[in-house]
């Protein structure tokens, strides 16, 4: 076996699967070494996805593959909780209600999911990664992270502060103990966090120290309010007095019920967990019935007990990456269950390291290097806490569902998203994987230009009518105010690209230019219009394009700089 790799990923699930075949995709020229401690198919828990992860399965070239797998499709989700017990829900296709108003289309991906067994899924997206070229150690225990010097911890660093440098690992597998070298360590291991714990990075939250129990239940009752139809399911989420219960439905006579509560309450009650977990199904009056004829099964061969029992305690990660390694995925931070966000951010967020990898490759410093890893940092932190605030909100005891929108609304608001969204249309964003508007360009990576360019506008823009816009900005003297720029960075097509940002002094909300703008700005100088701006925009447009975002039109350009509040 080779003894140097110019990358190596702990971890084979989602998130490591990820990474290596968006690697392998746009720097096929890599070795890339991917080592996994489990043999697969392995049990875990995690089925419901959320709609934002097809764009990226789509760009992994694993999409079709999932689609066909005989999963059950997902619809989206259905809430009880608190004194009123009417079940509400959302669907995934209420994102394009306002572009098929506009008689636009979009692509089906963006709007749709499955209910997946875990072990199915994983192991197909790893042998997905392996067709690509990714060579797939599987039984392989890493033991040991290798460094150019051994850290103290995470205080330790260099004199530049970015502490030392990993270049290999060494694992166990069937041939004893053996030792690989590599440019960059890329730690995809799950909650053990190779990394993590070994730099002593983890940071939990005591707000949200809370255990699942779970098991699978043959012969479950199917009931449309709360899980739709066999062909288009939801998942349904149900609060009681201690905690609360996800029924999703696994295959046409399984469902996938867990309960989560907060560790202190196992720690109060004399039942054990799994007495605990069948008195909860029991007291509840939506579940009880539905179970009444059912029975508990175990849907893998490893799976070793009938009902479950996983830590959800909520954590980040002081750093995410050093000099030669990084982190993705549950490794890196775990946000509560409660909207289904991990295998979605394990995939978004894989995305971004693979975009973020291939370019530290090319890129022509040290310190050019170190800033894509720190916007990667901010990424990730900027999509973990908008999770992590709903969840929170969600055990806050405030079980007004109008409360649930505004929360949802005042979240995007704050990550510079808001976009005269209605509270609900903010929720189920939220709800349904795509998070920020700050990141949501990169979804659209592997989709033409000028198709790109409409689903940015239409879907993550504001919803407005052409004309009645054309008509108030005409002869309008365009003029920026509180406006200043700099330079900004944004994932597109498996890679960081450079940017110029437009940021309001005041509020900091911000607006990424794509390549080429830059020059429009000019125009806002009191003694041009809209027509110029046009004219401008075709003339531009007309020149050989990159692979790069389009540029907007006129009119786009002036609706998104009035939306963060700069234009005069």
């Amino acid at each position: 076996m080779t003894s140097h790799y110019d990358v190596v990923i702990v971890g084979g699930g989602p998130a490591g699967s990820t990474v290596a075949a968006l690697t392998r995709r746009y720097a096929p020229q890599l070795r890339l070494l991917l080592l996994e401690r489990a043999l697969f198919p392995r049990h875990h828990v995690g089925e419901s996805l959320l709609a934002g992860a097809s764009p990226v399965l789509e760009e992994m070239g694993a999409y079709e593959k999932v689609a066909n797998a005989g999963f059950l499709e997902k619809l989206g989700a259905t809430f009880i909780w608190g004194r009123s017990r009417e079940p509400w829900g959302f669907e995934f296709d209420e994102l394009i209600s306002q572009l098929v108003a506009q008689g636009k289309r979009l692509p089906r991906l963006y709007t749709r999911a499955w209910q997946v067994r875990r072990a199915e899924y994983d192991e197909l997206l790893l042998r997905h990664a392996a067709s690509l070229g990714v060579e797939v150690r599987q039984g392989a225990r890493v033991t040991r992270v290798l460094w150019e010097r051994e850290p103290l911890g995470a205080s330790s660093s260099d004199a530049d502060g970015w502490g030392p440098r990993a270049i290999g690992v060494e694992f166990v597998d069937g041939r004893g103990l053996q030792t690989v070298y590599c440019d960059w360590l890329l730690d995809c291991s799950g909650q053990q966090a190779l990394i993590g714990h070994a730099l002593k990075l983890r940071e939990y939250d005591p707000q949200m120290n809370n255990y699942a129990l779970f098991g699978y239940w043959q012969g479950a009752k199917w009931l449309y309010e709360y899980t739709g139809y066999p062909e288009l399911t939801r998942i349904c989420i149900i609060t009681t007095p201690r905690g609360w219960i996800w029924y999703i439905p696994l295959k046409r006579d399984v469902m996938s019920v867990g309960f989560v509560t907060h560790r202190q309450t196992l720690k109060e009650l004399p039942a054990g967990p799994e007495q605990l977990y069948l008195e909860e199904l029991q007291a509840c009056d939506e579940v009880r019935d539905l179970l009444k004829e059912a029975h508990l099964t175990r849907i893998a061969a490893d799976q070793r007990r009938d009902v479950c029992a996983i830590q959800d305690w909520s954590y980040r990660s002081r750093r995410l990456s050093g000099p030669g390694w990084a982190m993705v995925g549950d490794a890196a931070g775990f946000v509560d269950p409660i909207l289904s966000s991990g295998v979605m951010l394990a995939h978004e967020l894989g995305q971004k390291a693979a975009y973020t990898l291939v370019s530290s490759f090319g890129a022509s410093s040290d310190e050019e290097v170190r800033r894509y890893w720190e916007f990667y940092a901010q990424t990730y932190r900027t999509y973990l806490q908008a999770y992590r605030d709903m969840a929170a909100f969600w055990y806050s005891n405030n079980f007004s569902l109008e409360s649930w929108f505004w929360q949802a609304r005042r979240i995007l608001a704050r990550s510079g998203s808001e976009l005269n969204l209605s509270d609900r249309q903010a929720f189920t964003r939220l709800a349904s994987g795509y998070a920020t508007r700050a990141e949501s360009l990169s979804l659209f990576g592997s989709y033409p230009l000028h198709e790109a360019q409409q689903l940015v506008n239409g879907l993550f823009g504001a919803p407005y009518c052409r004309e009645e816009l054309a008509a108030q900005y005409a002869g309008r003297p365009l003029r920026l105010k509180d406006a200043e720029l700099c330079d900004g960075l944004y994932y597109y097509q498996g890679a960081v690209r450079q940017t110029r940002r437009v940021i309001n002094r005041q509020t900091r909300r911000y607006l990424d230019l794509h390549p080429g703008e830059e020059v429009l700005l000019s125009l806002f100088d009191g003694a041009h219009t809209l027509a110029h701006l046009e004219e401008t925009v075709k003339a531009l447009q007309a020149l050989p394009q990159t692979e790069r975002l389009p540029l907007r039109s006129g009119l786009d350009l002036l609706v998104q700089l009035e939306m963060i509040g700069v234009l005069a």
